[in-house]
């Protein structure tokens, strides 16, 4: 054999060797796209989906002029859904009937219960059962307008454009986690508009190799890449996240970032709720700093939970408002959380139980049926 022709028989079976590899490439890709549309269940779906291939009712959060984004209105998964409204509630009226004693919770995931999975069960219709079955109000209504992800320059907005407009008698405010995020910023950014942790709406960018479903798959499942979260539409370049807070100084940033915008924003809720004539309480934020691994035990963000609620005591006290130290009656036993900042199902309850209670005692409800 002489010396072309053994360049020829190499070059043949180069090309059949990545033929073979192309199709089995390709019998994998059709494999996996049949697994993944006729095979998986919901959750591993929407796990391993592009989140711009997954339907209106699928998509949790839609962008908002005002608000950057709010809750989308189509949203149903299992036994969560959103109402027409925009609101993670049954459908109600804009305009209250006279005879109802309308409570409205605002705040970020904490207030919409994003950890328990049925509407019947958050901690607003908990409270809304209990405040009727245990205590007799049998007028009150409560309604569930936290949105995941929202700080305080979100809620102050969505209770000045939305919330008003539902005529409330009482606006509970809920605060913690996501306004100790928007502390981790670089310091030359950290403003009163909030630039340096967010961003207008921006639709995220798709890796070339996530348009294959089976790298995709492999790609999540090894940790690589993961399904979007709100963060990726509109978190600011200069936010750090958990993780890269690891490379700085984290209590060297809640020293140049103090919670000063936080405060001017709970003070501004004050004025725009009196101003239209509604009562407003506040209440501490609770965490568990039991689960191992979860950001809310590290120090620094301890340390942030804390100074926060200082704050929250401190406007609370200097308004003359009601202050639920919500914090120091929670407890932080595992069994009432699903990590260190959401609670369960179980916990969802224990926390409707001791809110449902402060409203009671304070006299927050004048009248009932």
């Amino acid at each position: 054999m002489n010396k072309t022709e053994n360049s020829s028989r190499v070059r043949s079976k180069l090309v059949k060797f990545l033929i073979s590899i192309l199709f089995a490439l390709f019998i994998l890709e059709v494999s996996s796209r049949v697994w993944l549309n006729f095979i998986v269940s919901e959750e591993d779906r929407f796990e391993y989906s592009i989140y711009s291939y997954l339907r209106p009712d699928n998509q949790r959060y839609i962008p908002h002029h005002y608000l950057n984004y709010y809750l989308n209105p189509k949203y149903k998964k299992g036994k969560i859904y959103h109402n027409s409204l925009g609101y993670r509630d049954n459908e109600f009226s804009v305009k209250k009937p006279e005879e109802v004693f309308r409570i409205v919770a605002i705040g970020g995931s904490s207030t919409y219960t994003i950890k328990v999975n049925d509407n019947e069960k958050t901690f607003t219709s908990h409270l809304d059962r209990i405040l009727q079955d245990k205590y007799g109000y049998n007028n009150v209504v409560v309604i569930n307008a936290g949105v995941g992800g929202y700080n305080s320059w979100e809620s102050l907005i969505n209770l000045q454009f939305r919330v008003i407009d539902l005529n409330p008698n009482l606006v509970i405010v809920y605060h913690g986690t996501n306004d100790i995020h928007a502390r981790f910023v670089d310091p030359a950014s950290y403003k009163s508009d909030n630039t340096g942790r967010r961003k207008q709406w921006r639709n995220p960018n798709i890796p070339i190799l996530e348009h294959s479903v089976l790298f995709r798959i492999l790609l999540r499942k090894s940790g690589i890449t993961a399904q979007v979260g709100i963060g990726n539409f509109v978190d600011s370049d200069t936010a750090y996240n958990a993780s890269s807070l690891i490379e700085i100084d984290p209590f060297d940033l809640l020293k140049k970032n103090p919670p000063n915008y936080f405060k001017k924003n709970l003070n501004n809720m004050v004025a725009v709720s009196r101003a239209n004539g509604v009562e407003i309480m506040f209440a501490t934020w609770a965490h568990s700093p039991k689960f191992f691994g979860d950001y809310a035990s590290y120090p620094h963000y301890e340390q942030g939970f804390k100074e926060n609620n200082e704050v929250v005591k401190e406007v609370a006290k200097i308004n003359g408002i009601p202050l639920f130290d919500f914090a120091s009656k929670m407890p932080d036993d595992t069994k009432y959380w699903a990590d260190g900042r959401h609670v369960n199902e179980f916990g969802a309850e224990k926390k409707a139980e001791l809110f449902a209670e402060f409203i009671h005692n304070s006299g927050l409800i004048q009248y009932s049926e």
